[in-house]
């Protein structure tokens, strides 16, 4: 079941809300609160609108808490963004898996690394509006596209985003295959990870796995 794992794997050491071994952490949310923030996470908005409104929501048994972003508010230039506090490299494997809700003008999920802070990062996200994943580097807060891909991305089903990074280049594996290969020379040093959406989006996510490279 989702919220056993630790018991059924011994080498693991539950902390609280993460999964930790060696040098990777898997948060799942089952021991945070619903109705709630998470623990260990900061919240920011790149760009305008309103922030995001991060909680966490009791999901099904296969996925027991989940963390959504639950503001729908629709401005175009709109990024909430939760950032994981307690993580901090250059060098990273991310993983977590989505479920795009609603959104009528966007429904993007994505994965953040190398974060300074609201303005600068790496990005990749999938938009099941417009069937598309693609690598950003968000500079002075605007996004710039370093490659995208055309992929079926259906809206109210789990996906799975992957995010390899290491030195200048970048892969990235949506639902098991990878879609993006990338170089940028941007941002070289160590930076947070985190979640992100756009616009009106509602977006469900769960099982944030980190790792150092």
């Amino acid at each position: 079941m989702h919220g056993s794992r630790c018991s059924l794997i011994p080498v693991f050491v539950c902390l609280g809300f993460a999964v930790l071994f060696g040098q990777s952490t898997t948060i799942n949310f089952d021991s945070d609160d619903p109705g709630r923030p998470p623990k260990g996470f900061a919240f920011v908005l790149t760009g305008q609108g309103r922030p995001g409104v991060w909680l966490v929501r009791k999901n099904d048994a296969a996925h027991g808490n989940v963390l959504a972003q639950t503001d729908a508010d629709p401005t175009d230039n709109r990024f909430p963004v939760a950032v994981y506090s307690d993580f901090t490299a250059r060098d990273v494997d991310l993983t977590v898996q989505f479920k795009p809700v609603s959104g009528t003008g966007d429904q993007g999920a994505g994965l953040v690394w190398r974060y300074r802070d609201q303005n600068s990062y790496y990005l990749a996200r999938c938009n099941a509006l417009e069937d598309t994943c693609t690598i950003y580097r968000v500079v002075n807060g605007e996004r710039q596209a370093l490659l995208s891909q055309n992929v079926e991305v259906a809206s109210n089903i789990w996906h799975t985003l992957r995010v390899e990074a290491g030195g200048d280049h970048f892969a990235v594996y949506y639902d098991g295959t990878k879609v993006l290969d990338a170089t940028d020379g941007t941002f070289t040093d160590a930076g947070k990870v985190g979640l992100w959406t756009k616009a009106d989006s509602i977006v469900y996510f769960d099982d944030f796995s980190m790792a150092r490279k």
